[in-house]
């Protein structure tokens, strides 16, 4: 004879089973009164729920580590959230077929997942806007990652890459990411170009093309 054993979570949602039940079977309006007792243990709990989150339990962990108790009420409000999460989502699963807690999980891993697939992207065009304002380097200027042989002269900016073109000829891209995780060194052109921002808009052969010497006549 086996014996089975019961959680007390188990424990007690076959009890409120049992007593809404009880209350569902005891006449005419036993349903409603079911679905009223229900809506008001829900109430209840998450009323107690939020007192204690917001209180006690916030003081109690002030005290352990030894901090105001202003200084956790990021921690207090998410609480608060998660507790009326889990109200609407009792209620939710009780009142309807649907199980709130399964889409909102489904719904948050479609979004970290897509977020993670689309950050490489993101985050190569943010570092192209920093690039425009921060200026760390101007098109023409030879640039260098120690202690990685890569080095070359800009040549073009994207989007998504810095074209560099080395000393042999070859053109590498570099990622605009890499000039803010790594220790870049740059060396200036001696002639006066442009802003970066009227370089990126001129065409490449314009914006490479040796200065004029006054009385000099252009190359041809």
């Amino acid at each position: 004879m086996s014996t089975e054993t019961m959680t007390p979570v188990a424990f007690s949602r076959g009890l409120l089973t049992r007593l809404l039940t009880s209350i569902a079977d005891s006449g005419p309006w036993g349903p409603l009164l079911a679905e009223l007792t229900f809506l008001a243990l829900v109430l209840l709990v998450t009323a107690l729920l939020w007192w204690m989150a917001g209180g006690p339990v916030m003081k109690a962990l002030a005290r352990r580590v030894q901090a105001p108790v202003e200084s956790l009420r990021p921690l207090r409000t998410g609480a608060r959230w998660f507790v009326v999460f889990g109200a609407a989502g009792s209620l939710v699963g009780h009142f309807t077929a649907l199980d709130l807690f399964t889409i909102v999980a489904g719904a948050i891993a479609l979004i970290a997942t897509g977020f993670v697939a689309l950050w490489s992207t993101l985050s190569n065009i943010l570092c192209t806007i920093l690039i425009l304002v921060t200026r760390p380097f101007r098109i023409g200027d030879e640039v260098s990652f120690p202690p990685d042989p890569l080095e070359g002269r800009v040549i073009d900016l994207s989007f998504f890459f810095t074209t560099l073109e080395a000393k042999d000829g070859r053109f590498i891209n570099v990622p605009n990411t890499t000039f803010f995780q790594r220790i870049v060194v740059r060396r200036e052109t001696k002639a006066v170009t442009p802003d970066l921002g009227e370089q990126l808009a001129q065409p490449r052969a314009a914006v490479l093309e040796p200065a004029v010497a006054p009385g000099e006549a252009p190359r041809g």
